[in-house]
């Protein structure tokens, strides 16, 4: 009850001191490209400081350029008031749409009888392109066959929890979670400013469960690298092609639920690469792992990036392994090739040693898709097939992550986060 209060209490000081405040593939060769700015709402504001409005169809860090630096959280849902879900969501609302125009969540200097509402840590700062993107996991709709909130009956079809597959290692608590939420920035510090402002506004509602940072390379030209040093992001999707977006990324009113419409499903996985393994294979051995020339990032019977593999050989014998790692993520041929094809929006995390003094380092894996089931786990399970799995699944250990629905975007101020879902 005491959180109960202090949350109420937070609330409160928020709105009186923020008053007037308008509360396998990465980017790729679509880096650089920017999207249709009603889609993605980006510099919709203020072009100078490069700042993202919050207010669109489609929630932000979708189709935004990937900007340097991910803090990726995930909520445990504490309350069972679905009243005080709704009003955290508003709050939330309020609040993202502050943070990523650039603005203190209260004015300073603040009332110092009080806790700081804004905890202060990102003042000077740009916002680096901020975005901040809500997703919610299949147990808040229901958890050990419960009806938390009346939403079981609003859940869409295609939000599952996301399974164990071959070689997985997925450790409780590191995986799933009732809502997650994504921030993107140019500033590592103002990843973790959004997070950590809006877990404290949460008290009392939702704890966090875990969360994980990332990063690309700052001026890192073309196509990004991954820590085993390869080009990661060849085939990923333009980020202007609407049609693309459309037809697998974007639901509409017939994928799951009607109120969904505009959202998009995300997954997540914690990849733990083995990379003192990895470091002693030969240069050869782990070209053809890959499937790729490890500079050029050309297929291996190629001679640039963007050239077609070969997997049948070519006249002088040269081919792309048939268990290589970009054969068996996209297969470019067949009449579900395209079908299957996701929006990779990845990033490397690099942290201390772990348990036994491996370097603990690898790949934040995020992909939005429109069918989980028909894109994401067609692929997947083509890569964990036992009888001929990917060679990179040797060298790579998914630790946690998980299965959510990106909410729809919220149109304009005045209109929150989710609030399809409970009309």
């Amino acid at each position: 009850m005491a959180d109960k209060m202090n949350r109420r209490a937070f609330l409160g000081m928020t709105a009186a001191g923020a008053a007037g405040i308008v509360l396998g593939d990465l980017l790729g060769k679509a880096q650089g490209a920017v999207p249709n700015a009603a889609e993605a709402n980006v510099n919709k504001a203020n072009v100078e400081s490069e700042t993202i409005s919050f207010y669109g169809t489609h929630q932000t860090g979708v189709v935004t350029p990937a900007q340097n630096f991910a803090n990726v959280a995930a909520f445990d849902v504490t309350t069972e008031n679905v009243q005080e879900l709704k009003e955290l969501l508003q709050h939330w609302t309020e609040m993202a749409a502050t943070l990523m125009a650039g603005k203190p969540l209260a004015a300073e200097p603040q009332e110092a009888k009080f806790p700081p509402t804004d905890t202060g840590e990102q003042i000077g700062l740009d916002t680096g392109k901020l975005t901040i993107t809500f997703a919610v996991g299949a147990s808040l709709f229901e958890k050990e066959g419960v009806d938390r909130f009346g939403l079981r009956s609003r859940k869409p079809s295609g939000l599952t929890e996301m399974p164990i597959f071959h070689k997985d290692s997925l450790q409780d608590q590191l995986t799933h979670g009732d809502i997650l939420i994504q921030a993107c920035s140019d500033d590592p510090m103002v990843c973790f400013h959004a997070i950590r402002n809006l877990a404290k506004a949460a008290r009392g509602v939702a704890h966090l469960r875990w969360q994980q940072t990332g990063q690309l390379g700052i001026k890192a030209q073309g196509t990004k690298r991954n820590l085993f040093g390869f080009k990661d992001g060849t085939n990923n999707p333009a980020l202007n092609d609407e049609t693309f977006m459309k037809n697998n990324v974007w639901a509409d009113s017939s994928d799951g639920a009607s109120w969904f419409a505009g959202g998009t499903y995300m997954v997540v996985r914690r990849i733990q690469m083995r990379i003192e393994t990895w470091d002693q294979q030969t240069y050869a051995a782990q070209e053809d792992i890959i499937g790729r020339q490890k500079v050029s990032g050309a297929p291996l019977d190629g001679q640039k990036e963007m050239d077609q593999p070969n997997f049948q050989g070519d006249a002088e014998g040269k081919f792309t392994p048939l268990d290589s790692h970009i054969r068996l993520s996209n297969p470019r041929t067949g009449e579900n090739s395209e079908r299957e094809r996701i929006l990779r929006r990845g990033y490397n995390f690099m942290e201390n040693l772990d348990s036994v003094g491996r370097l603990s380092a690898g790949l934040l894996f995020v992909c939005f898709n429109r069918n989980i089931q028909t894109q994401f786990e067609s692929i997947q399970k083509r890569l964990t097939n036992p009888k001929l799995p990917d060679q990179m699944l040797a060298y790579t250990d998914t630790t946690g992550g998980g299965y959510f629905a990106v909410l729809p975007g919220v149109p304009s101020k005045g209109s929150y986060l989710g609030q399809s879902l409970f009309a």
